[in-house]
């Protein structure tokens, strides 16, 4: 009885102890991280945070520099069969706008060659109003919280989140093509 006993007590000042670490050592760190995640209802209301990148062709861009245009961010991979399957609509839906809308398509692939071999299918995806950018870090996803693959976020000319779109969809239809010449109206 003894042994379960003293079995007991070192179990609870083990615990006692790993408790009194994780928020001696671990916590503060947590707690001082800076949260940088935008959050709908801020893009909504003061628009899109500026960010940053550099494409595949070694281009640095920033979002602030296509002010003025509606552009969608796509969050994708090589490997996500739904991102796959929209490209060559937003492609279209891209092209048909001649400059009006940017694509900033944002990879969250694991290495750079996956997407470089990605790419030799859809050629068209280096045109000039087209980005291809790789978070490598996964920043730019953590920043737009992003969940699963595709999503996108269509931003108006003043770069407010105008929509946000989670899974796939088809493009290029007659309702976004409206609904783009609505957000280049505005």
């Amino acid at each position: 009885m003894k042994q379960h006993l003293k079995a007991f007590a070192i179990v609870v000042i083990l615990g006692a102890l790993a408790i009194w670490g994780f928020n001696t050592f671990f916590l503060p760190k947590v707690q001082q991280a800076p949260t940088t995640m935008a959050t709908v209802e801020s893009m909504e209301k003061d628009g899109v945070p500026n960010f940053s990148a550099k494409t595949l062709s070694g281009e640095s861009i920033e979002l602030e520099q296509f002010k003025g245009k509606v552009v969608i961010l796509n969050f994708w991979a090589s490997w996500c069969g739904p991102c796959v399957e929209e490209v060559p609509s937003l492609i279209k839906l891209v092209k048909e706008f001649k400059g009006d809308v940017v694509l900033i398509a944002i990879s969250g692939d694991s290495n750079e060659e996956d997407i470089r071999v990605f790419l030799k299918s859809f050629p068209e995806l280096n045109g000039e109003h087209i980005k291809i950018v790789y978070d490598q870090d996964r920043s730019k996803m953590k920043m737009f919280d992003i969940a699963r693959l595709p999503e996108s976020m269509v931003l108006s000319a003043d770069h407010k989140l105008a929509k946000k779109l989670v899974g796939s969809i088809n493009w290029y239809t007659n309702d976004s093509i409206e609904y783009m010449r609505s957000l280049i109206k505005k």
